[in-house]
């Protein structure tokens, strides 16, 4: 690790869960992360409301970034805007048009009335080279499409969790060499942009989309999913006693 690390800033689905489901080891982790001096903080594509409740159960995490860092979240107060609200009806629009125009099938999250500016759609077993079909067709109409191993997001702006991390660190006089980021997918691409944090990590699930991301992560783990979590989890624990 570059620098000794303050701050986990973690993607959710694919990366704290297991099956669909979070991970006890995971869980684990982040109790040992948070004892150690280490900062924990859920970055999602899951709506406001989800996770604040995230924010409020997850061991020792007090606040998140939701929407892919349109929004932050922290417990008991009002989701705070990191960026220009979104136009929700235009972007829905646009998921009409392409299920009548272009057979797309999109079906909304059943979480969609937790959503304030993010249209998100069941990815329901879609395989990249039709959510690249999606995306074309999204981006002739003036939006952003992306994807992560359970959803699909619509955007009036490229998605990036990164930058919401940056502003997050800076308001927080965090230094960002400080922060190691993790993710599985590509709605995670601005977690692994070069130069931004001090480690950028992709769990082993990550290896068969690098080629829809704009940069790999530096490091990825041998397992997938929680158990890849894990593994970076007890890097930045051997680091920071070594460093001791």
């Amino acid at each position: 690790m570059p620098q000794r690390p303050a701050l986990i800033a973690t993607d959710v689905d694919g990366t704290l869960t297991r099956g669909g489901k979070l991970d006890p080891a995971a869980l684990a982790a982040i109790t040992r992360l948070v004892a150690a001096g280490v900062a924990v903080v859920p970055v999602s594509g899951r709506p406001a409301g989800e996770v604040t409740g995230l924010c409020r159960y997850l061991p020792g995490v007090t606040h998140g970034l939701a929407e892919n860092g349109l929004l932050e979240v922290i417990p008991d107060r009002a989701p705070r805007w990191l960026g220009k609200p979104t136009d929700k009806p235009r972007l829905r629009q646009v998921g009409e048009r392409l299920n009548a125009e272009h057979a797309a099938a999109l079906r909304l999250t059943g979480d969609d009335f937790c959503r304030l500016g993010d249209i998100a759609y069941e990815r329901d077993g879609r395989d990249e080279a039709e959510l690249v079909r999606l995306r074309d067709l999204a981006a002739e109409m003036g939006v952003h499409l992306v994807w992560s191993n359970v959803h699909v997001h619509l955007a009036e702006s490229v998605p990036d969790k990164g930058a919401a991390v940056l502003q997050m660190a800076a308001e927080h006089g965090l230094d960002p060499r400080a922060v190691v980021t993790i993710g599985d997918a590509p709605n995670d691409a601005g977690l692994f942009v070069g130069g931004r944090f001090g480690a950028t990590v992709g769990t082993a699930d990550i290896a068969g989309q690098l080629q829809y991301l704009p940069e790999a992560p530096q490091y990825i783990t041998q397992a997938r999913e929680g158990a890849g979590f894990v593994e970076m989890a007890e890097a930045v624990l051997a680091a920071l006693a070594g460093g001791a």
